[in-house]
């Protein structure tokens, strides 16, 4: 699959820049951004009862066909991503770096292939590395993107509840 500019629904243009909106790009199903999307951040450290209790949270999710839109890269949000597509699921995983190199996980063909599943991003081809800085360029892009949101587990005094507390 090669990546390929995303146009956005127009309930979703007012909440991303323009010169975001304008670097999108993606593989798999752009359709899915056209649904309300579930916001899923949690940080990288979290509780064990918080693990199993997020991902009993999973199935329902996944049974009502929510899609789920997150950065997919904390331990508990990669959890929660491949019990989602195991599920038959749906998601959007915006990436915090370029797509120039993006090799889906195995997990991540088939859904991308029957239309389950988006990758984005808005970072340019050459960013091949995620930094503090485009972790949290992702991050506001999820929550814009979402109609709401889920943060099961966020650090205290972090980047990550900062931007939760600005969004809000």
């Amino acid at each position: 699959m090669k990546p390929a500019p995303i146009p956005l629904p127009p309930h979703l243009a007012p909440h991303i820049a323009a010169d975001q909106a304008a670097r999108l790009i993606g593989i798999g199903n752009p359709a899915l951004l056209a649904e309300p999307l579930l916001g899923f951040i949690a940080s990288r450290q979290c509780p064990g009862h918080v693990f199993i209790e997020t991902l009993d949270r999973v199935p329902p999710w996944a049974k009502a066909g929510r899609v789920l839109v997150s950065g997919f890269h904390s331990p508990l949000e990669q959890q929660v991503l491949r019990s989602l597509l195991r599920r038959q699921g749906r998601a959007v995983k915006v990436l915090a770096r370029g797509m120039t190199d993006y090799r889906p996980q195995p997990e991540e063909c088939e859904p991308l292939a029957t239309g389950r599943m988006l990758v984005i991003t808005a970072c340019p081809p050459t960013m091949r590395r995620t930094t503090r800085e485009t972790a949290l360029a992702r991050n506001r892009l999820v929550l814009a993107l979402a109609s709401e949101t889920v943060a099961p587990c966020i650090a205290a005094d972090s980047p990550l509840a900062a931007l939760l507390n600005e969004a809000v």
